[in-house]
């Protein structure tokens, strides 16, 4: 059977997430980040909203 790992996977988590938002930085033009950091405030006020009640 297969041991359960103790370490945590955020370290990699981060550097997986950071290497796809520098590639698509360079693909996608700058009006799409403007939508998503929107969205992303968005999302971040509903859940916090949830979660403080």
């Amino acid at each position: 059977m297969r041991r359960g790992c103790r370490r945590s996977r955020r370290p990699g988590s981060v550097v997986i997430i950071t290497g796809v938002v520098i590639i698509l930085t360079l693909i996608l033009p700058p009006g799409f980040w403007w939508f998503s950091l929107g969205a992303g405030l968005v999302a971040l006020g509903v859940w916090l909203n949830r979660r403080c009640c």
